[in-house]
């Protein structure tokens, strides 16, 4: 059996906003991570620096993102006066460069 390894980085997105600011800041969050684009600011996530890093990463070892889920805190607890955004992303070896 080989083992691959498996790399497990949490953050949240947004924060405290409205219900309808914080889907359309956190599609465009899951669609910077799509692309790979390794800039997020801490309002994007608040763990935008080991996303970055997780980011750079990737694109360095041809690892590509697939959206799992994109969900805030409004879709389970009820207030959508202030959430907190939610994605779940696995990065998977990109076909071209699969050994």
């Amino acid at each position: 059996m080989v083992l691959k390894p498996l790399i497990v980085i949490s953050s949240d997105l947004s924060h405290f906003l409205p219900y309808p600011a914080a889907q359309a800041t956190d599609r465009q969050t899951s669609q910077r991570i799509l692309e790979l684009r390794s800039s997020l600011t801490h309002e994007q996530a608040c763990g935008g620096t080991p996303v970055n890093g997780l980011l750079l990463a990737a694109r360095h070892h041809h690892l590509q993102p697939i959206l799992l889920d994109l969900r805030n805190s409004g879709d389970t607890a009820g207030d959508k006066d202030r959430v907190v955004g939610y994605a779940s992303f696995a990065f998977m070896e990109d076909a071209t460069h699969a050994k």
